[in-house]
């Protein structure tokens, strides 16, 4: 046997193979797999039904779950994967990537050949039988197969909504399978099997108006005429009183010709049938949007079962313009017809279209007489169903407010497609409907400039291209917003891209820009109104609050504060928002508006809420951050945090140096924010949440959030007139500044906080100012000074009793002394600091001695004593979780190992790792010194 033989024996052999119609089972080369918790099995039905496409995980939750995940879903989603792929592949190594079912940033992929799903192989079966219609025989042979591929309900047992759609679609297409095999059989003179096996189906589904026809058609046939035109009386009876219509024309001519008593009955030929076109104009110089066009193009309906489409996105974003650019490219793929119905879910002039006036329209476009469309609904969707059974046509459902509004407006059995558009999320349309899902976000830079050039035309962007993307940038990529600004330039000659740009630059009136003349409807803020207007008064007033936030992000806690509500019901507001496509969730717990949903919200504080209310909103939210900041503070070392400037913690959220750290670095933008924003309020929170991120910017290496942040907290200081915060501040900009490499600055700014902290009589403090002193004057390499600073400094620690002070100047002096070369005074000082540090317990003031020390005796040649001093920190930072002082250890390990290169280079490659975390000084040499050792 040859080696390819063997690979597609062994191929076939670990084959997955899945089984859907019937309860659901799979095999592994042959063998059946237990498939675990009903859960489990659900997400494998929704991953083998939607095989070798991906699937988000979003989706599964829906599918699985429904409206009401709990808040352990997620987690869920990823047990039952983990758990699918070990059955699927039992030999796999536990961090080995799976080959059978995948992971890709957008969810999950299960891998299935054509022929390995009895769903996807009942399809292509039923395909080839419509392919063969002219060979009965073969056709015949082809239905039976597929037909035969049924072992009862399908999915049975499977829970969750997903299932529920999935098992009544099968269902369908099994039922539509028996009716065309049925009528092929007719045709070959078969009446009687038809005849036996139809009379216990019209049993099971008794308005089935096919079903009903080909029985009568089979009776008739065989000699049973009155049998026949029973069968027809039973279902007119039970058509009136359980529907209140009358039999379809198609039935009521069969009834016609067999009681004239024709042999073989043909229908009459049927009158021109007008076909609805009813979409909307494309809208003029669409552009971009290929990857979602593209996704649709994917899902168009191919067999014998309806899509449906959600296309959801903000109000301006483009989904109506998505969705008929679309249908227009496939409209002729849909001979029967293209609806359109404006659902008006978000029209502030006038209610949302109820489903039953939906229903007429659409029966009416149909060709459906008004007089035979019945009164409720669901008649009128059960005619609208039947009506559409088996036919081709492409349904548009424009801005639906709710599923609700949607759900009895889709078709049955047929190979229709349902586009709807909706600025809500309309989750219950995907969970309980299999609806795919499309969320439109803003236009790319690029597609914004396209945009923009097609409107106003590619020579007024190519004379002011920089005008241009700036336009683009302020419109916030918002497809409508950018529409409005083209029209302001094309209808106003003499007033240039830069202009508009600078007329835009203002944010109090940049949504009045945003406006059309003649059209309100139009303007940006009516687009937002409207989905504004549509939420609950609570949702409306979170939406309000959030406004007030200065940050791009805001995160859920944040959120909670604003709003005064605990965090589930903030987190319970945000999900409405959220499914309005009013603010979006960019990671687990934070946020974004887009930018003029931003200004739109705050234009509404300022118009809704009361001076009172917003004021006690926002005092809210700078407590929170200040008092997280100052719990994040406490946490990160070194130990030298200001708590005793500082009001005592109300909270404390942080257990670790990471998990601090990690919090600061991702709010670092919105704490300048807000710290600017206390500022404009005469907050004291102006100068007390930069002091309480003290810990955090020495950590870091965020200079220019630390610069900024430290100037406003001297002025607040200043205002309030307390001396000895401001001088914190001003301290804390001489250290930005040594950071930084400015030392000549430092060294202005200690002696400016010396100043200051004397005439307080601040003694501790004037302390720390000599130290920052000394280490200017070494930046400058002034070292005899530098060293006369920190002689002083160590003798007013001593005064006032500070061992933290001793300890942290001895460090600091023994870089100094190190720089000089003068390194066996730098070893004296850093094992003096060491002793300081090991009499008082302060763990992480040693690791930092150990650090030192090992640098000194690098210096002096003693590699080895070096290296056992770095490992020894090494140990108690990855304890402490300070990953930056870490890295210097690790980095200190690397150096110390230069005679072992292996070791050397797996040191500095975790340090490298870290370094860059940080934007740590040390990078460059780093990653010059990984590169000698390769």
């Amino acid at each position: 046997m040859t080696a390819d033989s063997d690979e597609v024996r062994r191929k076939l052999q670990n084959e997955l193979r899945v089984s859907l119609l019937g309860a659901l089972a799979a095999t592994v080369g042959g063998e059946a797999l237990a498939l675990g918790p009903p859960r489990q099995r659900a997400v494998l039905a929704v991953l083998a039904l939607r095989a070798n496409h991906v699937v988000s995980r979003s989706e599964l939750i829906d599918a699985v779950w429904g409206d009401e995940p709990p808040a352990s879903a997620d987690n869920g989603i990823h047990t039952y994967v983990a758990g699918l792929r070990r059955l699927f592949e039992p030999g796999r190594a536990s961090r080995a990537p799976s080959s059978v079912l995948l992971s890709t940033d957008a969810g999950y992929l299960l891998r299935l050949p054509s022929g390995s799903s009895d769903a996807a192989v009942f399809r292509a079966r039923l395909d080839e039988a419509a392919r063969l219609r002219e060979k009965p025989a073969e056709a015949l042979a082809q239905f039976d197969a597929a037909l035969g591929l049924w072992r009862g309900v399908a999915l049975e047992g499977v829970p969750g909504p997903f299932a529920a759609v999935e098992r009544a679609r099968l269902a369908e297409m099994r039922l539509t399978a028996v009716e065309q095999r049925a009528a092929l059989m007719l045709s070959v003179g078969r009446e009687a099997e038809v005849a036996a096996e139809l009379t216990t189906l019209v049993s099971a589904h008794p308005l089935r108006e096919r079903l009903h026809g080909l029985l009568m058609s089979a009776l008739y046939r065989g000699g049973r005429q009155a049998e026949a035109l029973a069968v027809y009386a039973d279902l007119r009876r039970l058509l009136i009183e359980e529907l209140g219509i009358e039999p379809g024309p198609e039935l009521r001519r069969l009834h016609e010709q067999l009681l004239v008593g024709r042999h073989d009955p043909e229908p009459e030929p049927a009158a021109p049938v007008l076909v609805p076109v009813q979409l909307p104009h494309e809208v003029r110089d669409f552009t971009g949007r290929e990857k979602e066009l593209a996704k649709l193009a994917e899902v168009v309906p191919h067999d014998h079962s309806p899509v449906l489409v959600a296309i959801t996105g903000t109000g301006g974003v483009g989904k109506t313009a998505l969705a008929v650019k679309f249908a227009h490219q496939v409209a002729a793929r849909f001979p029967d017809g293209q609806l359109h119905v404006d659902l008006r879910g978000f029209d502030a002039s006038s209610p949302p279209v109820q489903p039953s006036a939906a229903l007429h329209q659409l029966l009416q476009s149909l060709g459906v007489p008004a007089e035979r469309i019945p009164d409720d609904l669901p008649s009128r969707s059960a005619l609208y169903r039947s009506v559409l059974a088996g036919k081709r046509v492409l349904v548009l459902l424009d801005n639906a407010r709710l599923a609700e509004q949607v759900r009895p407006l889709l078709p049955g059995r047929s190979t229709s497609m349902v586009l709807v558009t909706s600025r809500n999320h309309l989750g219950g349309l995907v969970a309980r409907d299999g609806a795919h899902s499309v969320t439109l976000s803003t236009l790319t830079r690029d597609e914004g400039l396209a945009l923009l050039t097609s409107a106003v035309g590619a020579d007024r962007v190519e004379a002011e291209p920089e005008a241009a993307a700036k336009l683009v940038e302020l419109c916030g990529h918002l497809p409508l917003a950018v529409r409005i600004a083209a029209e302001r330039v094309v209808t106003r000659p003499h007033l240039t891209l830069a202009d508009l740009a600078s007329d835009l630059a203002d944010e109090r009136d940049r949504l009045n820009v945003l406006a059309t003349g003649d059209d309100e409807d139009t303007a940006v803020r009516a687009a937002f109104s409207w989905s504004y207007l549509a939420l609950r008064p609570d949702a409306a007033r979170a939406f309000r609050l959030i406004g007030l936030h200065p940050g791009a992000e805001i995160s859920l806690n944040a959120v909670a504060a604003l709003a005064g509500v605990p965090v589930p019901r903030a987190r319970a507001l945000l999900d409405v928002l959220a499914g309005g496509h009013m603010i979006e969730e960019v990671a687990r717990g934070r946020f974004r508006l887009h930018d003029l949903l931003r200004l739109y919200a705050t234009e509404l504080s300022a118009a809704e809420e009361s001076a009172g209310g917003r004021g006690e909103a926002v005092e809210r939210l700078l407590r929170w951050y200040f008092d997280t900041a100052n719990a994040a503070g406490t946490v990160i070392a070194p130990p030298d945090h200001p708590a005793f400037l500082l009001p005592a913690l109300s909270t404390q959220d942080f257990t670790t140096h990471d998990e601090a750290f990690r919090w600061c670095r991702a709010e670092s933008a919105n704490l300048l924010a807000v710290t600017r924003l206390a500022e404009e309020e005469h907050s004291p929170a102006a100068w007390q949440i930069p002091l309480a991120l003290w810990n955090y910017f020495i950590v870091s290496s965020a200079l220019d959030e630390w610069t900024r942040a430290y100037r406003i907290a001297e002025r607040a200081a200043a205002r309030d007139g307390d001396q000895a915060a401001r001088a914190w501040a001003v301290h804390g900009l001489g250290l930005a500044a040594f950071r930084g490499q400015r030392f000549a600055d430092a060294l202005e700014l200690f002696d400016r906080a010396l100043a200051v902290r004397r005439e307080i009589d601040d003694r501790v403090g004037a302390a720390w100012s000599l130290t920052g002193l000394g280490m200017a004057y070494g930046g400058l390499r002034r070292f005899d000074l530098a060293v006369e600073r920190f002689g002083e400094a160590l003798d007013r620690h001593a005064e006032v009793g500070s061992w933290f002070g001793e300890g942290g100047t001895r460090l600091f002096l023994s870089d100094i002394l190190r720089l000089a070369g003068r390194y066996e005074e730098s070893l004296t000082s850093a094992n003096r600091a060491f002793d300081v540090m090991d009499s008082h317990g302060a763990v992480h003031g040693k690791a930092m001695a150990l650090v030192s020390i090992g640098w000194a005796l690098v210096k002096l040649g003693q590699r080895v004593e070096a290296r056992e001093s770095f490992r020894e920190a090494v140990g108690f930072l990855r304890v402490l979780g300070d990953r930056k002082s870490l890295a210097e250890a690790l980095h200190g390990v690397g150096e110390a190992s230069a005679a072992q290169p292996e070791v050397a280079r797996t040191h500095l490659l975790e340090a490298l790792t870290i370094y860059e975390d940080y934007d740590h000084p040390l990078t460059p040499e780093v990653r010059a010194r990984l590169h000698e050792l390769s």
